[in-house]
């Protein structure tokens, strides 16, 4: 037990000082560290896009990281385009993720998204968005590998059968 809450203290220690991270850099107008966070989600959700051509394109453009480089460049990054990305990736989340779960991403998608339009701390609301897609992101990787898991076992079971 000892070893779990000293675990899960780090793990809310770590979370805290990534959303400090977020607010901060954010509130100066600086996005390196937001942008290599889009590129993380974009690469995940790259993964799980799978080798269909079609639905690597269709995530590619919901997360334009370069973009998203050229508008921090210009100066040119707001709450709103900021708000119209989480939105975008939330539907692709959720598209990718389990049918089970849709309907609650996107819901979610459609709440950070207002909030990041509404708030006055749009840092915070992005740095709960990452930490959310995340979570999200993490189940549907492991929903992915427990099922090729079950069939790679299975397989094994029947050539052994077969034997």
């Amino acid at each position: 037990d000892d070893a779990v809450s000293g675990a899960e203290r780090l793990e809310c220690a770590f979370r805290a000082a990534m959303a400090d991270l977020i607010r901060e850099s954010v509130e100066k107008g600086e996005y390196d560290h937001v942008l290599r966070l889009w590129d993380e989600v974009r690469d995940r959700l790259m993964r799980l896009s799978g080798s269909s051509p079609r639905e690597r394109e269709r995530t590619a453009q919901c997360i334009d990281c370069d973009y998203a480089r050229e508008l921090v460049k210009d100066r040119a990054m707001d709450s709103s385009i900021l708000a119209d990305m989480m939105q975008l990736a939330s539907r692709r989340i959720g598209e990718l993720g389990a049918a089970a779960y849709e309907r609650e991403t996107l819901e979610w998608g459609l709440l950070s998204a207002q909030l990041m339009r509404e708030s006055e701390s749009a840092g915070s609301v992005l740095a709960q968005f990452f930490q959310d897609a995340d979570v999200l992101l993490t189940r549907i990787e492991a929903g992915i590998a427990a099922s090729l898991l079950c069939q790679a076992l299975t397989s094994g079971a029947s050539k052994e059968m077969a034997s």
